[in-house]
C-alpha cells in the first residue's frame, strides 16, 4: 500500500494538524541551527527541549482527537464532562512537564512551551494544509450553496411532498 492511500485513510482534520506541528517544527529546528551556524550564540541552543516541545504538541493532537471522538458517543452531559477532563488532563501535564524543565538547569521551558504553542499555530493554519492536502490527493471541497441551488441541481433528491406544485408558481 502506497503512502497517499495510507494517508487517505487517516483523520483528515488531524493528519493536517499534526502535518502543520511537524512543519513549524522543523522550520524552527532549521532557523535554530542557521543562527548556532552563523556564530551568534557560542552555546548550542536548547534543540531538545524544542523537540520535545513538538513531541509532547502532537501527543496532546492525538489526544484531542481521541477524546472528542468518543465524547461524540456520549449523551450531551456525559460528553461535556469527558471533554473538560481531557482539556484538563492535557493542561495539567503540560505545567507538570514546564516545571520540570524550570527545575532543570540544562532544559529551556521557554523553547518547550514556545514549541508546544505549534499546536496553536498549526490550528491556524489548517486551512492552509488542507489547500495542500486537497492537491495532494487531487480533491477539490465542494462549493457552498443554498438549499434551493441544490434542489434545482438535483431534483431527483427532493422529497415529492416538498417539490413544489404547479400552482404555487402561478401557473
Amino acid at each position: 500500500m502506497n503512502l497517499k492511500a495510507v494517508l487517505k485513510k487517516r483523520n483528515r482534520t488531524l493528519l493536517e494538524l499534526v502535518s502543520g506541528i511537524v512543519f513549524l517544527g522543523l522550520t524552527g529546528i532549521a532557523v535554530v541551527l542557521i543562527i548556532v551556524l552563523c556564530g551568534k550564540f557560542k552555546v548550542f541552543p536548547p534543540v531538545f527541549s524544542w523537540i520535545f516541545g513538538i513531541l509532547t504538541a502532537i501527543v496532546s493532537a492525538l489526544d484531542m482527537y481521541r477524546t472528542l471522538d468518543k465524547a461524540l458517543d456520549l449523551p450531551e452531559g456525559d460528553a461535556r464532562k469527558k471533554i473538560y477532563f481531557g482539556y484538563l488532563k492535557r493542561y495539567v501535564i503540560l505545567g507538570i512537564l514546564i516545571a520540570i524543565f524550570c527545575m532543570s538547569d540544562r532544559l529551556n521551558p521557554i523553547a518547550f512551551f514556545a514549541a508546544y504553542m505549534c499546536l496553536k499555530i498549526a490550528a491556524y493554519m489548517q486551512p492552509l494544509t488542507h489547500k495542500i492536502y486537497n492537491a495532494y490527493f487531487g480533491e477539490t471541497d465542494p462549493v457552498p450553496m443554498s438549499q434551493e441551488e441544490y434542489d434545482a441541481l438535483h431534483p431527483e433528491l427532493v422529497p415529492e411532498n416538498e417539490k413544489p406544485k404547479d400552482n404555487e408558481h402561478g401557473g
